[in-house]
């Protein structure tokens, strides 16, 4: 998947900057350029770069940067944006959600798992890192839930699932089969028209729940 696909890398520091592009090139990616600000690389789209992947090193959520990155789906609607976070506050990682950034993980992913979720990315997935997730949401409005029809007990699994428990991890919890968490995460599935784990991770977010926090 990973075999030929154009590639700009944002990040500011020169030297993180040839580690990413030494990490990708090894893994079969075309760095087509690099650019220290997301003003550069918004420049590079416009004057006719087509990379199918732009990664980010996201911004200080109060600067001029960040609202720049906010309008880089604007500029590059075919490409493939993967946002590398330390920390953020909860508005700015729901506003990356909203502005159709489709990966959004921490910098200090391994490198192998950097890979493996661009890939995801690639393939059109929406790629939220269970860390930032975790970190981010607080609490979802019973308006919102009333009109997508979800129930008290979907609303937990929702929060259980966007903080990266599994079917079996639920079910102990709840002290339920663990088919019997399945049959939630259809329906949430369906009564949201979510297709996997990591979309009702991403509406979470968009939603602004609040997750329990990883034992």
């Amino acid at each position: 998947m990973t075999n030929a696909i154009s590639t700009l890398i944002t990040v500011p520091a020169a030297l993180q900057r040839a580690g990413f592009k030494a990490l990708l090139q090894g893994s079969g990616f075309d760095v087509m350029g690099e650019t220290a600000s997301v003003a550069e690389a918004i420049g590079q789209v416009s004057n006719g770069a087509a990379p199918a992947l732009i990664l980010i090193e996201c911004p200080d959520a109060d600067s001029v940067e960040f609202e720049t990155l906010l309008t880089i789906k604007q500029v590059a609607p075919n490409a493939r944006v993967a946002v590398l976070i330390d920390s953020l506050p909860p508005h700015a990682v729901q506003a990356l959600c909203q502005a159709g950034i489709e990966g959004l993980l921490k910098t200090d992913i391994a490198p192998e798992a950097l890979i493996g979720y661009i890939n995801l990315i690639l393939l059109g997935e929406h790629v939220l890192h269970r860390q930032v997730a975790s970190a981010t949401v607080t609490r979802l409005s019973p308006k919102t839930a009333i009109s997508a029809k979800i129930s008290e007990r979907e609303l937990d699994v929702i929060q259980h699932v966007a903080n990266g428990l599994s079917n079996k991890e639920i079910a102990l919890l709840f002290g339920i089969m663990d088919g019997t968490v399945k049959i939630h995460v259809r329906n949430i599935q369906r009564k949201l028209q979510l297709k996997n784990r990591t979309q009702i991770a991403v509406w979470a977010v968009e939603q602004r729940m609040q997750l329990p926090q990883a034992a």
